[in-house]
């Protein structure tokens, strides 16, 4: 029996009853194909397998990638051996959208879904397990002290709804927390951003200190002109980001962009 490589942070589901609802809730069709991340011992692969056209699963650990090639190398199953954050997407699934459909290692998580952020053109819905207090923090609202950098940035894209919890015992070795399967499904109503780079940047840099308001994060963030002309606009800089929507956000990085533009 292979046993989970700690720096993996990887806890396998055994439950094929969670395993199949995970597979209904990502709708997945004949016709679809599904990016599986971190397969393991394939408990999610042997139904994806049934239910898709095509089925890629990316793999890191050699010993579960043998495993997997002996059990399902002859089913059409598009194996990869490789760190799934050290993969050019852009070598993959060329002019057709994927759904992705994993359990994804806990230490990785976010890493990960930056990632699929960064690529969220090739991708018709994610569907994933993750660690509930993630999950938490992927769905918060402003005013929520989990609301941060990643529930802003992830969904100025998507739209996110946790779908269910999912208990330790279901897991070997058993986690000391709860996961939760998550669906993110692409926007068709992101508000117009002038800079994308530059939203990202505001994000990152106001929520490095949250506890701060804007009018301090923001005047070692402009140059002195651009900050003094932002400093007597509409927008009130005594909030602090954690208070700001979504929608906000894309106002004031639009507005600083505009005031540097000088239109």
């Amino acid at each position: 029996m292979i046993l989970k490589k700690k720096s993996l942070g990887q806890h396998f589901l055994t439950d094929e009853n969670i395993a199949q609802k995970i597979v209904r809730t990502a709708d997945v069709q004949k016709s679809d194909t599904v990016w599986e991340i971190g397969p393991g011992s394939g408990v999610l692969t042997k139904i994806l397998i049934e239910k898709c056209r095509r089925l890629y699963a990316f793999e890191i650990d050699d010993e579960w990638y043998g495993f997997l090639q002996s059990q399902y190398g002859k089913t059409g199953i598009i194996l990869v051996n490789a760190d799934i954050l050290e993969v050019d997407f852009q070598k993959f699934f060329h002019g057709e959208k994927v759904k992705i459909v994993a359990n994804l290692p806990y230490q990785i998580t976010s890493p990960v879904l930056f990632k699929i952020l960064e690529n969220r053109e090739k991708f018709s819905s994610v569907t994933v397990m993750i660690q509930d207090e993630v999950a938490d923090r992927l769905c918060a609202s402003p005013g929520n002290k989990e609301y941060g950098i990643l529930s802003v940035k992830l969904q100025l894209y998507f739209r996110i709804q946790k779908k269910f919890i999912v208990p330790p015992h279901v897991f070997r070795p058993q986690p000391k927390v709860r996961s939760a399967v998550v669906q993110l499904i692409p926007r068709q109503d992101i508000p117009e951003i002038i800079d994308h780079s530059q939203l990202r940047t505001l994000i990152d840099a106001v929520f490095n200190h949250r506890r701060k308001m804007l009018r301090v994060t923001l005047k070692s963030f402009l140059p002195d002109r651009e900050y003094e002309l932002l400093s007597k606009s509409s927008i009130d800089l005594t909030r602090r980001p954690e208070e700001l929507s979504v929608q906000e956000f894309v106002e004031l990085s639009n507005t600083i962009e505009t005031m540097k533009k000088g239109v």
